[in-house]
């Protein structure tokens, strides 16, 4: 059986598309005359502009219609799985975590060096093994922002795990490392020896890092490493969020860069 998010990742959720939301100006795709075009709304409804998308420079405003109608409808989506009042609670980071924003949007997929054998791929992602292309399927069918193999430091060394995954809900995230081949006597000792890093780094397991093993004959069912991932994210969500009433550590900006540029251009 597949388990399925908390509230309280449900709730975070819906705060930060309605943070997004206040900072996406109020517009609609439509028509005018046969030709498409982005309706900008003003208080009560009012239309304040009409941008033709027939020009190039007005390709912006269609995104964040699109953007403000995917919202929309996710915030709606949510709101009809929850018995309680995301308006009741606040998102507090009460403890760090080893990996966050900042550092989340330096990282690029596929910076490993090391060559990929094999024809293995997600998307545009070439990939190691079937391991990994399930975990990325299982990430995209969640919903969750991740990366493949980006480059991280810890401490004075540089690692490329397997997938690192980004809750923007939190500005938090984690490490998913897919160790296919156990039992393997080499490859046992590699996985020791980089688990210890994390670990004398920092990284906490099923908090900043999630382990999922296999061996060369088993690889675990899509709905096994779906509920392993669902549970750490529900962990993470639990730990962070609170009624209201508690001190709430600010965020300088929820709205994803590309949104918050496009916003920042239109305002010059």
């Amino acid at each position: 059986m597949i388990i399925s998010f908390n509230d309280a990742y449900k709730i975070a959720r819906v705060l930060r598309i309605e943070k997004e939301l206040q900072g996406i100006p109020n517009m609609r795709k439509g028509t005018c005359n046969s030709k498409p075009v982005v309706r900008e709304y003003g208080p009560g409804g009012k239309t304040l502009k009409i941008h033709y998308l027939t020009r190039q420079v007005n390709a912006e405003y269609l995104r964040l219609a699109e953007r403000r109608m995917f919202l929309t409808a996710e915030r709606k989506r949510i709101l009809s799985s929850l018995d309680d009042v995301p308006s009741k609670y606040c998102v507090q980071i009460s403890a760090g975590y080893r990996l966050n924003r900042s550092e989340w949007e330096k990282m690029k997929s596929q910076s490993n060096p090391k060559e990929i054998k094999g024809d293995l791929w997600f998307e545009n992602l070439h990939m190691r093994s079937r391991f990994e292309v399930n975990t990325a399927m299982a990430l995209r069918g969640l919903g969750l922002e991740f990366k493949y193999e980006p480059q991280i430091r810890i401490g004075n060394k540089i690692k490329y795990p397997d997938f690192v995954v980004y809750l923007p809900e939190f500005e938090v995230c984690f490490i998913i490392e897919c160790m296919g081949r156990v039992g393997d006597e080499q490859y046992d000792a590699d996985a020791e020896n980089k688990l210890k890093l994390y670990m004398d780094g920092g990284f906490i397991p099923f908090r900043d890092f999630l382990i999922l093993g296999g061996t060369n004959d088993f690889i675990p069912v899509r709905d096994w490493v779906i509920n392993t991932i669902v549970s750490v994210v529900n962990s993470i969500a639990s730990e962070c969020v609170f009624p209201l009433g508690q001190s709430v550590k600010v965020s300088p900006s929820l709205l994803p860069p590309d949104i918050e540029a496009a916003i920042a251009r239109m305002g010059n």
